[in-house]
């Protein structure tokens, strides 16, 4: 009788061990050939304040921006030199700023010039990712946006290990930071991953993982202006296992930064929506 209990309590573990869910590994996007990946981010600031102090004197105001992004990219077989080639076009990269101060309304639209605009791009194994313009853009112009796309190349997002549901890990959310607000990406910042939930449907196994961004920072800027940032951001990002695209990012949080030149002190604050999707396209292959 022992025996055959303990033969049924073997049986019965390993049938447990065995329906256990196994742990995923996110991978490099698996795109059929032809596709491109579109990404479209936007991100507003709905109910965002400003308040101005200067020799004892307040003032207070509105602002919000909204930051929008459609972008195309198109990546090809590495060269022989195992060089990574590809392309990028430009749909849209637009700014809109508008605050109201002491009753005073301002709106600002910035269209980046690089709208409309389709150029390659290249990676040496030991280099940095190179935009190729045609060189009818002043660099200068299109710096940041430059500096955007060589920050969204280099995400390293998820460990190259296995992992289960409950385990979490650390991820540089830099290109998050140059996405929702200019002000504060050079901030050091450590956001953290963690994997909630492993769901299947009959056409796709996704993955999903929340987000937490939290820190405070300072930068003294060669101007002798003194900026002063924290970031309290929380979301979920969904990963396509069958793809391995992450096809919804979604944060909601607070950015509140405040920035001093001599006797003037400007503190904004800045409740942040973002929400960016990707998915697969069929695009023009790169001559």
């Amino acid at each position: 009788m022992t025996t055959f209990r303990s033969a049924v309590s073997a049986a019965t573990l390993f049938a447990l061990v065995s329906n256990a869910p196994a742990g995923i590994t996110i991978g490099p996007v698996r795109a059929q050939p032809g596709e491109s990946v579109r990404l479209v981010t936007f991100s507003e600031t709905k109910g965002g304040t400003i308040q101005k102090d200067y020799l004892g004197k307040s003032s207070t105001g509105k602002i919000e921006v909204t930051r929008e992004r459609d972008l195309v990219w198109t990546f090809r077989s590495p060269a022989a030199d195992g060089t990574r080639r590809g392309m990028v076009r430009v749909p849209k990269i637009t700014t809109t700023t508008k605050t109201v101060i002491d009753g005073k309304e301002e709106k600002i639209t910035d269209k980046s010039p690089l709208v409309g605009k389709m150029f390659a791009m290249s990676k040496s194994p030991t280099g940095d990712w190179n935009f190729e313009l045609d060189g009818s853009l002043p660099l200068a112009r299109v710096q940041s946006e430059i500096d955007e796309l060589k920050v969204y190349l280099k995400r390293d997002w998820y460990p190259a290990r296995e992992i289960n549901v409950g385990d979490s890990w650390e991820f540089d959310p830099a290109w998050i930071r140059m996405t929702i607000e200019k002000d504060i990406s050079k901030a050091q910042t450590i956001g953290t991953m963690k994997l909630r939930q492993v769901r299947s449907a009959e056409t796709r196994r996704i993955a999903v993982i929340d987000v937490s961004i939290r820190s405070t920072g300072t930068d003294l800027r060669p101007d002798g202006i003194q900026a002063n940032a924290s970031v309290d951001i929380t979301g979920e990002v969904i990963v396509n296992l069958n793809t391995m695209l992450d096809e919804t990012l979604e944060l909601k949080g607070t950015i509140v930064t405040t920035t001093t030149k001599g006797a003037e002190t400007t503190k904004v604050t800045l409740p942040i929506r973002l929400l960016a999707t990707k998915s697969f396209v069929k695009d023009s292959p790169m001559p």
